[in-house]
């Protein structure tokens, strides 16, 4: 994580809120700024809920197409970052509707694709990932990747920031449990299995 410098954050807010205004009074090109703030972010909140690369390249095109649909129902009630991710979430959870009944069929197809040589820690929580239900990953990837608090994560999820602390702290369990019952990771370091922990 890099060290944040006093006055950054609030620098940042203030051009994608002036960029926001903007694209409202019809500066189109104003649009591009909020793209490239965002770009990567919502590409890596997409990814680990997609898991395939095109599906997460269109669900990125489509979410910022929609936000500029809609730009004009932003307030700054919220942080557009928190506007733009309630977007990014409701879009995925469609998804992930729509592709329910062929979860089983694409889960198979990628088992019979040929292993490509990744590191063990990306093996490692990639499979913890996928341990998680799609909204353990939601929120797990919006605290601790994105760093939300508790009540900006409330927002984009509409669920309780109370409910969402639970959440977190039973997906946090779970996810010790299930490292702790492989001796796969503990801290960051790998363990071997016979009970060093």
């Amino acid at each position: 994580m890099q060290p944040t410098i006093p006055g950054a954050i609030d620098e940042k807010r203030n051009a994608i809120e002036e960029a926001v205004e903007q694209v409202k009074a019809g500066d189109k090109q104003a649009f591009r700024e909020i793209i490239i703030q965002f770009e990567r972010q919502m590409y890596t909140y997409c990814y680990y809920i997609l898991k395939n690369h095109a599906e997460t390249e269109d669900a990125v095109q489509e979410i910022f197409i929609r936000a500029y649909e809609n730009i004009h129902q932003y307030s700054r009630q919220v942080s557009f970052s928190a506007w733009l991710y309630k977007m990014a979430y409701h879009h995925l959870i469609n998804m992930k509707k729509k592709q329910s009944r062929w979860l089983k069929l694409v889960e198979h197809y990628k088992e019979q694709q040929p292993v490509l040589q990744i590191s063990e820690h990306e093996t490692v929580v990639s499979e913890l990932l996928t341990y998680l239900t799609a909204e353990e990953r939601h929120i797990l990837l919006l605290k601790a990747v994105e760093q939300y608090t508790f009540d900006e994560i409330s927002q984009i999820m509409g669920i309780k920031s109370a409910t969402l602390r639970k959440r977190y702290e039973r997906l946090r369990r779970k996810l010790m449990d299930r490292t702790s019952q492989k001796g796969e990771v503990i801290h960051g370091k790998f363990a071997e299995t016979n009970g060093i922990r």
